[in-house]
């Protein structure tokens, strides 16, 4: 029987996908279980079997081809050829250490009574002793405990290379996804899985260690354009609060996502995007209420319940910066995804 499957989605990104699979390699070695990397290659050019011929990560790769779909299909492509009782997911820039499975699934009897198990977050730095050498790992945020699906996926949202899953619990979840997978959801794929994982009971645990990490690394992030993030974003969470059924068993994640669209709506840049900006508003004020106090700081509270939250909230968006002061799309990739009549991010 197999313990451990690490997916890795993969599209052309081939230097820091190197580093990510000595990273999983050596993790799954120090784990001594049976276990296997899947590497889903979303259609790069050439295949990324014959770029990494050559190349020993240290632990059998499987590689896995599939016509460019994105990493949200990819993943499930992996999720169904997986064959370990465990899943990690991991993106092609991704770092774990070496203790990451033994840490954080401790002995598979212990870990039998979880479906989900989380830890701390690392922070990576480069190892300078060789260009080859594994990176450093050093503590970093230390995330709050919980045992509820909806506070871990939608309020304290974990780097989706953080938990592991068992395999048998995705597999349920994701049978009949509340929000079905589409290619305008890719930017925020990570999150596309968190929402539909939400709403499903899990017993979930955490391990007080710091165990996964960002790449160290100059290639694109598309964290580093948050608009494509906030493009993608958005219609996810309208299909979310479209899709959920109302009940009281999905009270606290419609709540959760109302809340989290109000503060997206309120940290907005003065002049960017009014339809964006209306929307995201108006799925808050469309959502059930929540405590005052998740909304903002004692500041914004106290305004609030003089001038009730929206009114509060929009004078405190004077004081936000203009867009042109945090922007990092150019005028055409912005007109794309947030005028175009015909935008495929926002339809």
């Amino acid at each position: 029987m197999i313990a451990a499957s690490i997916i890795i989605p993969a599209f052309n990104r081939l230097a820091p996908l190197r580093h990510t699979l000595r990273s999983a390699a050596a993790a799954l070695n120090a784990f001594g279980q049976p276990a296997e990397i899947l590497l889903i290659d979303d259609g790069s050019t050439p295949p990324l079997s014959e770029q990494l011929a050559a190349f020993d990560a240290g632990h059998p790769v499987t590689f896995l081809r599939q016509p460019n779909q994105g990493s949200i299909v990819a993943r499930h492509t992996g999720l169904t050829a997986a064959h370990g009782e465990w899943i990690l997911f991991l993106d092609s820039d991704d770092l774990i250490p070496p203790e990451k499975f033994t840490a954080q699934l401790g002995s598979l009897t212990a870990a039998s009574s979880f479906d989900v198990l989380y830890a701390d977050m690392a922070r990576a730095k480069n190892n300078t002793t060789s260009p080859d050498a594994p990176p450093v790992f050093e503590p970093a945020e230390k995330l709050p405990r919980t045992t509820e699906p909806a506070e871990l996926f939608l309020t304290i949202q974990p780097a989706p290379h953080n938990p592991i899953y068992r395999r048998e619990y995705l597999l349920r979840a994701l049978a009949s996804p509340l929000v079905p997978p589409e290619r305008r959801f890719d930017p925020a794929g990570d999150v596309w899985l968190f929402y539909n994982l939400c709403t499903h009971p899990a017993r979930i645990g955490k391990v007080d260690a710091s165990l996964c990490a960002a790449g160290v690394h100059s290639e694109d992030r598309y964290s580093l354009q948050w608009e494509k993030l906030a493009a993608a974003a958005l219609p996810l969470m309208e299909s979310f609060a479209a899709s959920c059924p109302r009940t009281d068993a999905t009270l606290s994640a419609r709540t959760i996502v109302g809340e989290r669209a109000f503060l997206s709506w309120r940290s907005l840049p003065r002049g960017f995007a009014p339809d964006f900006t209306r929307r995201m508003f108006s799925l808050w004020k469309n959502s059930p209420r929540g405590p005052l106090v998740r909304l903002g700081q004692p500041g914004f509270q106290k305004l609030a319940r003089l001038l009730g939250p929206a009114f509060a909230a929009r004078l405190l968006r004077l004081r936000n910066a203009p867009y042109s002061r945090v922007r990092t799309l150019d005028a055409a990739d912005y007109d794309r995804l947030f005028h175009s009549a015909n935008s495929a991010a926002l339809s």
